[in-house]
């Protein structure tokens, strides 16, 4: 017998980094970025006014440029009147100009423009009071702790006062030691501090989100919201980082009008349903991830979530383009909306360190109710009994309780987050290095996500021209799962509520607990035995993602600029199955799974981009391109497991399956974008993308997404009232076409399959059968991409001085030439590689997604009070407007029997089945109905006799056929909301801060196939803790049969149930310790909080959660559109309650 070893890291190496290596890198790197601080930034000015004032030029210069000013009004002579001519002039040399003869000297920190008197005079005021010799001395300083030079500090009530230097430091001599110090500072909230004798302050800013016009992430660079015309929304980084979560996507539930997320599974680092405006399709309706411009693949082999590698406390902004106006510009991966990730970078010119630590422990919320065992005793006799069967427990009573399996095997569970960064730069650039450590058991036994993460993003400013960058991330990652834990398509919930609560765990020598070889018991492993042993060992993913780029300005507003980068993920698995006898649950094979899968992905770009800005016109226009290459593999082989702690795997062929799948696939792309703005008043924006995909054949290789939208910006027009109650508003709407290429590998080429399913045994060959092969694949040179043609139209208003925010939005999405995998007929020769009814990739149908959205903040502040309160809430209106010839359908099946289908005029995954009518409470109510099954009595679900026959001949059903049989299948059900929502408070008090978050959905139907099997009357598995119906005790629940000659479980609406609910998500209290403590310990900022996370639920839905998302068992093999809200034995919710530190240094 030929055998082979196998390294236990996997069949393909893996580049590993000494230790000492990485923390000389890291030293390194942070070395050379810090010498940054030593030179300078230069952007060039191009002007031309004439006899304009001083206070004119400085607006032009603000808003052509990156550059500041900060001034205090005495020294600096505003209303002069000078003309200037500077074309690409230094900007030394347009303030020598600019002040030349005047008492007014200017020093020029990084793009901050700070204006003195020449001679270092200081108001009258403040040179008075000198002499009384009562100086205050103190810092200003962001949220963040980094410095802010040229912030305003004056006494009240005078004009005595100063200006912060570059390192933020300040010292003002004040009229008595009662005075109050007002600290401002350019796009920050003023604060007023009372000296109350005090000599020393710390003093922390608050970014003024009223006061300043937010920059917002678009594809391929940035614009101002004022400026936006498509349905852009950005999220507070803030707000997603201040719950422990494992992955960005779980931080965005409840964040974004017309964004639901919901968990597949609630395990630890487990996959999200994320959905924008809508489902998108029959498959995926996942959007595009695109973290600092490299966009993220999907690895569909994983049940880990797609953003699982990227610590969300590395996060700088996000943005999600929810309409085709704004995401065309990504062209045909697009359809499904677009999210915008971008990592920190290094901010201010000192050196700071973050150090954010939280610490916290998980409960279950609610768990399986099942039978305890003398209820689950009785049962089983009264269903044996009914069927006229032995009963097989003599005493059912003499069992007690007996085991809760559920609490074996969950317990409480800990979870931490630990991050530290460093971050700073200096005038030519700008460095961020940050380190990650997270770590949470699952409240299932068996379960858990851990990661270790490195981010090292730095800019650096070469010369005037020329500039360049990078962007590291490198991250490790195991995350156990309950669901599929073994590669076998298993549900370890599942097997532990079926097991039998009348087993105990341990039997008298300590050890675990047998399966009798008896009736009624089956050969199921003892629970805590199967999470403890054969729960596996956690898959190791490893994720590299890198780019570089070179940014040269050829003339001053004409930038080209080249990128590349390298994406890498690796995932190794390695499951042993052991050899166990535990009664009647044995193995007698040790074998051996170990699958590697690897994905990578090559990415080049290059634009360039005009821009170009009068008083009346501003232009701004890029054009790029693009090309992509990725690749993903699988390798896995199953064998004998020789020799516990020796990976040998036999090669004979009957011990031995190897499996190999390689795709790759590759992206051409031009693309381009126009935005165009008239006095700020009226704005249009226009993209175009064409891409060229190896997924389709040669007639369709080649796609084009263009799209346009306009905007107009009332409130700058003349007519508009100045100082009312409406201070901005904007109409905008646009139209766009995006495309959808989610297809894997060449769907459109001719494939066929090699396999023993289809083998022949030759003569009388015992050894068996020869490899035979069959058609699985038709060539379809005329697939093509699915499109999505949106349009859309929007308000944005701001009140109340802007202390109101609203916005109103409608979406029309219609998708056509979805991609559809069409069964064909078994005469056709196609098959499956499994040997089952083939199918051809086909574009079939259309859908249509449509609804409105609505934003609301209010912000204000009473005295030491501050206050904030937002809301969000978006409709859904799915329908599917086309399905190839009339009549087809496309059908979910899961345990042999359609549980959802899609139809011409119905939404997508529509719940299918019978019609439930209560129960038969009398044999006499069961012959008066329709037949149903041989053996239908009282104490079985009643089922609706549809109209199902036309006695008119208009084609329209009038009248029952008094038979219930598979023609009275409807649809009994949905999962897709009328409308989700979400909502937010934020309330301050001095240095006490406290949130509330929640979210919920309304007018969805979740399908309790957990119910279902729960209520199983054939098997003598546990059974959910209900009463059955008798006579005397005619209750809600189907009688104790045996046999179940009525198939009480088969497809009804029985089991489908208001899935509507609202979750409060985070509740959270923090403290800041004041500056006078600060100063003491040397410490820039420090906020300890404390949280709970899930503390309330409500809703009418009676399993484990109601969040359900569209992976039935899960498992990502099975995440389709077709599967949405079937649960089935979900990992239940955990309560979090966490305590946590945020340090500044």
């Amino acid at each position: 017998m030929k055998k082979f070893h196998l390294n236990k890291r996997g069949y393909f190496s893996f580049v590993k980094f000494d230790l000492k290596m990485k923390l000389t890198s890291l030293f390194v790197f942070a070395s050379i970025f810090s010498s940054l601080a030593n030179t300078g930034y230069s952007q060039p000015i191009n002007l031309d006014v004439k006899n304009e004032t001083v206070a004119k030029i400085i607006d032009r210069i603000e808003a052509t440029t990156e550059y500041r000013f900060v001034y205090n009004t005495r020294f600096v002579n505003l209303k002069r009147r000078i003309s200037i001519k500077a074309n690409n002039k230094p900007i030394e040399g347009v303030l020598n100009d600019l002040f030349r003869k005047t008492q007014t000297t200017y020093k020029v920190s990084n793009k901050q423009i700070i204006l003195k008197d020449k001679k270092g005079n200081k108001p009258k005021e403040q040179a008075a009071l000198k002499t009384q010799d009562f100086i205050i001395q103190g810092v200003v300083s962001d949220a963040k702790g980094v410095p802010l030079p040229g912030a305003n500090i004056i006494e009240k009530g005078t004009s005595n006062g100063t200006q912060s230097d570059f390192d933020g430091k300040f010292s003002l001599a004040v009229s008595n030691a009662n005075a109050t110090l007002v600290i401002s500072y350019l796009g920050y909230t003023t604060k007023e501090v009372a000296v109350n004798g005090k000599t020393s302050f710390s003093v922390l800013l608050d970014e003024d989100a009223a006061g300043l016009d937010e920059v917002v992430l678009v594809g391929y660079g940035s614009q101002l919201k004022s400026e936006l015309t498509g349905a852009v929304a950005s999220v507070d980084t803030e707000e997603l980082t201040k719950a422990t979560s494992a992955t960005v996507d779980n931080a965005l539930i409840g964040k974004v009008a017309g964004v639901q997320v919901s968990a597949n599974s609630a395990t630890p680092g487990g996959g999200m349903s994320v959905r924008i405006r809508g489902v998108g399709g029959v498959n995926s309706s996942e959007p595009l991830y695109v973290v600092d411009g490299i966009p993220i693949s999907i690895n569909p082999n994983e049940n880990s979530s797609p953003l699982s590698s990227i610590n969300p406390k590395d996060i700088e902004s996000i943005s999600v383009l929810k309409d085709a106006a704004s995401a065309a510009i990504y062209g045909a991966r697009a359809a499904n909306g677009v999210v915008l990730i971008k990592t920190k970078r290094g901010t201010g010119l000192k050196p700071t360190i973050n150090i954010n630590m939280s610490h916290g422990f998980q409960s279950i919320v609610n768990d399986y109710d099942l039978m305890d065992a003398s209820t689950y005793a009785q049962f089983v006799n009264d269903a044996a009994t009914n069927a006229g069967n032995t009963a097989p427990f003599s005493n059912p009573s003499s069992f007690g309780a007996g085991t809760d399996w559920i609490d074996v095997v969950t317990r409480t569970a800990s979870v931490s987050d630990l991050n530290a960064s460093f971050s700073g730069g200096g005038e030519a650039g700008n460095y961020f290095l940050s380190l990650g450590y997270f770590d949470q058991d699952g409240i299932v036994i068996g379960s858990s996500f851990k990661r270790i993460s490195l981010v090292a993003n730095g800019d650096m400013n070469m010369s005037d021209k020329l500039k360049v960058g990078t962007s590291i991330a490198v991250s490790r990652s195991e995350q156990l799962a309950t669901e599929n834990p073994r590669g076998l398509n298993d549900n370890t919930l599942f097997d532990v509520a079926m097991h039998y609560p009348t087993l105990p765990i341990y039997d008298s020598n300590g050890n675990y607990a047998p399966t009798p070889n008896e009736s009624p018991y089956k050969a199921r492993p003892n629970p805590l035995f199967y999470v403890e042993q054969l729960s596996g060992t956690p898959p190791e993913i490893r994720n590299f993602r890198g780019a570089v780029y070179l940014e040269y300005k050829i003339i001053p507003n004409l930038t080209f600029k080249t990128s590349g980068s390298y994406t890498y993920g690796n995932t190794l698995n390695r499951q042993v199955g052991r050899i166990y006898d535990l009664g009647a649950a044995m193995s007698n094979l040790q074998s051996l799974r170990v699958a590697q899968s690897t994905n990578s992905t090559w990415l080049i770009e290059n634009t360039l981009n005009y821009r170009y800005q009068t008083d009346n016109h501003n232009f701004d226009v890029i054009a790029g391109q693009s090309a992509q290459e990725s690749e993903f593999e699988i390798l896995q082989a199953d064998g004998e497991y020789d020799q516990e702690g020796n990976d040998i795997i036999t090669t004979d062929a009957a011990d031995l399956a190897l499996f190999n799948q390689f795709q790759d696939n590759s992206l051409t792309s031009y693309f381009g974008r126009v935005n165009y703005g008239y006095k700020g008043k009226y704005l249009v924006t226009a993209n175009i993308r064409f891409d060229a995909s190896s997924r389709f054949g040669s007639n369709n290789k080649w796609g084009t997404f263009p799209s346009v939208s306009a905007g107009w910006n009332i409130h700058k027009e003349d007519f508009f009232p100045e100082g009312g109650v409406v201070s901005s508003l904007k109409l905008r709407g646009g139209w766009g076409q995006v495309g959808n290429d989610d297809t894997a590998g060449l769907n459109y080429a001719f494939s066929a399959n090699a396999t023993s399913n289809f083998g022949y045994g030759f003569g009388n060959q015992t050894g068996g059968r020869a490899i035979g092969t069959a058609i699985n694949g038709v060539a379809n040179p005329d697939l093509k991409w699915e499109t999505v043609t949106q349009y859309g139209f929007g308000i944005d208003a701001e009140l109340l001085s802007n202390r109101l925010t609203l916005t109103a939005e409608y979406y029309n999405k219609n998708q056509t030439d979805m991609l559809v995998a069409v069964p064909q007929s078994a005469i056709t020769g196609l098959s499956d590689p499994g040997g089952a009814q083939g199918n051809i990739l086909q574009n079939v149908g259309e859908l249509t997604n449509s609804g409105l959205e609505f934003s609301v903040t209010y912000r204000n502040k009473i005295g030491d009070f501050a206050y904030s309160l937002g809301a969000n809430l978006a409709t859904i209106n799915n329908e599917v407007t086309e399905l190839g010839a009339k009549g087809d359908i496309l059908a979910f099946n899961f345990n042999n029997a359609f549980r959802t289908r899609t139809y011409e005029g119905g939404e997508i995954g529509e719940f299918y089945g019978w019609e439930a009518d209560g129960l038969f409470q009398s044999q006499a109510e069961v012959d008066s109905h329709a037949t149903q099954n041989a053996g239908t009595a009282a104490g079985d679900i009643r089922f609706v006799d549809q109209l199902t026959v036309d006695t008119n001949g208009d084609g329209i059903p009038d009248q029952a056929d008094g038979v219930i049989n598979d023609d009275d299948r409807v649809s009994i059900g949905s999962p897709v909301p009328d409308f989700t929502y979400g909502f937010n408070i934020n309330l301050e008090y001095k240095n006490f801060d406290f949130s509330v978050q929640a979210n919920g959905t309304q007018g969805n139907e979740i399908y309790n196939l957990t119910k279902s099997t729960l209520l199983d009357n054939t098997s003598a598995e546990n059974k959910g803790n209900f009463v059955p119906w008798t006579a005397s005790n005619p209750t809600m629940y189907p009688r104790a049969i045996q046999t179940d000659p009525n198939n009480n479980r088969r497809s009804s609406s029985y089991f489908v149930e208001n899935g509507s609910f609202m979750r409060v998500r985070l509740i959270q209290l923090g403290y800041t310790l004041p500056s006078s403590v600060l100063e003491k310990i040397h410490i820039n900022n420090l906020r300890i909080y404390t949280s709970v996370q899930n503390p309330f639920t409500f809703t009418k839905y009676s399993g484990v959660d109601p969040e359900v998302g569209n992976a039935i068992g899960n498992t990502a093999g099975n995440a389709t559109n077709l599967a949405s809200g079937l649960d089935h034995f979900v990992y239940p919710l955990a309560r979090m309650f966490t305590f946590g530190v945020n340090i500044s240094l």
